[in-house]
């Protein structure tokens, strides 16, 4: 698979050729494309997916949104990603229905979900969450201590605050600092559970739609890095034999929520993480080597997403394969990025071809 997210507006038949033609075949688009708008893409035999934030509350104004609303240890609702708790029902159950849709209708070959966590160090205080009442409700369900939870993040948060260094030394190692807190491991556990079980309320919506269609839907995730996934409720593990293409996020160089800067900055911030400095080639292939032995190779295809701009990109492309990529996702495409395209085209090619004659 070779895919970019996003598929310019303007000469939007044009610009599908130009990928078709430099072996793309499939884009993710968001969420207010219609049969319409896909068509150019689908003209030029690329496969269509979609994608949209699973938990959003960006198209409620606040005071609607108020009531779906992550909470802190103290009880303050915070706004992250634009997104409210994973586990209020009417977001989940908002969440499946546009998916069940979207398979219906047969336009498109599958759905990316995005934003299928909770909230990542990026959030600042949001980091801290959830502990509304329905995560008290749905702790009780899986038989995890509510109250043991709330104290732990709070403690952690707390402890961070007043700390003279840096906490660990790498995400990984401060995962590992967290499994020794009860109270934090806890919910970091919880934060896991209650993904996974969305991600599966999903897959069956997903699988009970081809069946009545006759039709193959895929879904696929776009996933934070290995490194940083178990703080925000992702276990490969868990979620690999419910998706059909694993795309973790790695960007170098991009700012934003799930990057590899921005989240281990955010951590720097609240004395978690020594600063890092500019992450290089060898990191994204070190992250996706470190996903590739988390998604077997009989089950889900590994199609890692990384940023199309960056000034290395054939070097990251090339990196990527040699770590064990299936394919390449690159975000985001637009009417000035054909150049981008092209190195990460002609990388791309290169080294399939030489996999293949080896």
């Amino acid at each position: 698979m070779l895919r970019t997210y996003g598929l310019p507006k303007e000469s939007r038949a044009s610009h599908a050729h130009f990928l078709k033609s430099h072996g793309f075949d499939s884009v993710v688009l968001g969420p207010d494309e219609t049969p319409l708008t896909i068509q150019p893409a689908l003209d030029a035999n690329l496969h269509v997916w979609s994608c949209r934030p699973a938990f959003s509350v960006r198209h409620l104004p606040s005071p609607e949104a108020a009531p779906y609303l992550s909470q802190d240890p103290d009880g303050h609702p915070l706004i992250w990603f634009g997104s409210g708790c994973p586990n209020q029902p009417a977001l989940r159950q908002a969440h499946v229905g546009v998916i069940e849709q979207l398979a219906r209708s047969g336009h498109f070959a599958g759905f990316m979900l995005d934003g299928i966590r909770f909230a990542s160090p990026t959030a600042a205080e949001g980091f801290f969450t959830c502990f509304c009442a329905e995560c008290a409700r749905k702790a009780d369900e899986l038989a995890l201590d509510f109250d043991r939870m709330r104290r732990g993040a709070a403690a952690l948060r707390d402890d961070l605050a007043s700390a003279a260094a840096p906490l660990a030394a790498s995400p990984a190692a401060f995962a590992a600092a967290l499994a020794q807190r009860l109270g934090a491991a806890a919910w970091l556990r919880f934060r896991a559970a209650c993904i996974t079980e969305h991600v599966r309320e999903v897959r069956a919506a997903v699988d009970r739609v081809s069946q009545q269609t006759g039709r193959r839907f895929l879904l696929g995730a776009y996933l934070f890095t290995p490194s940083f996934a178990p703080l925000v409720g992702q276990d490969y593990r868990a979620l690999v034999p419910l998706l059909d293409i694993i795309s973790p996020m790695i960007y170098r160089t991009l700012g934003g929520d799930s990057t590899l800067a921005a989240e281990w900055s955010s951590l720097a911030r609240i004395n978690a993480l020594p600063t890092h400095g500019e992450f290089s080639v060898d990191d994204v292939e070190a992250e996706v080597a470190a996903a590739r032995a988390l998604v077997p190779a009989a089950g889900a295809e590994l199609v890692p997403i990384l940023r199309l701009t960056d000034n290395c990109v054939g070097d990251v492309t090339r990196a990527a394969l040699d770590a064990g990529a299936d394919g390449l996702d690159y975000f985001i495409f637009r009417p000035e990025h054909e150049s981008y395209v092209t190195e990460a085209a002609q990388a791309f090619t290169g080294e399939t071809r030489k996999t293949r004659s080896s």
